[in-house]
């Protein structure tokens, strides 16, 4: 992607950081930054999180297993796949199976990484890592969080595609998930 040192020009130099707030979720921190072009500070908020995972699940007889649950930011029901945050640690691998069977009931003995990505590089520092579990097989173990209220739905993945396009699936990084097993398929 840099073009023999072009980027260069584009990186701001931290001059200081520091804890802003602290919450159960994330920090905000306050960052001064130098601009590569005009040599001026600017403060900028970055929002500090553990790294997420998000596995998609797909049983021997070809059905993505999906999860509805109430997301607090929207309000709304959401369809998507299962995942949460890399617990302190563990890998992102070993979370993603952790959360596979806590939230759905099912497991898996084959992770496959299908990528990563920053969820949103303009304000959150973190990674986002996705996982393709094949052979999902229920367990019977579901035991969610004490603040997760969630239902297992096994979709046909043909489906997942139409459910994208007419919003049933609306979380923005899930979809993105989604897409890089789309794209592998």
């Amino acid at each position: 992607m840099d073009q023999g040192g072009k980027d260069k020009k584009l990186t701001w130099n931290l001059v200081d950081s520091r804890v802003d707030r602290r919450y159960n979720l994330f920090s905000v921190s306050i960052n001064k930054n130098q601009s590569p072009r005009t040599g001026n500070i600017h403060e900028f908020q970055v929002l500090n999180s553990p790294d997420w995972v998000a596995v998609i699940p797909i049983t021997p007889d070809g059905r993505m297993v999906m999860v509805k649950q109430y997301r607090h930011g929207s309000s709304e029901i959401s369809l998507e796949p299962p995942g949460g945050l890399v617990k302190d640690g563990s890998s992102p691998e070993q979370s993603g199976l952790e959360e596979l069977e806590e939230e759905t009931g099912y497991k898996t003995h084959s992770m496959e990484l299908l990528g990563w990505m920053y969820p949103m590089p303009a304000l959150f520092s973190n990674k986002f890592w996705v996982y393709l579990a094949r052979d999902a097989v229920p367990t019977g173990n579901k035991n969610p969080d004490e603040t997760e209220e969630v239902q297992t739905v096994l979709m046909p993945i043909p489906e997942i595609r139409e459910s994208i396009r007419t919003g049933n699936i609306n979380c923005a990084v899930m979809i993105a998930a989604l897409h890089l097993f789309l794209d592998k398929e």
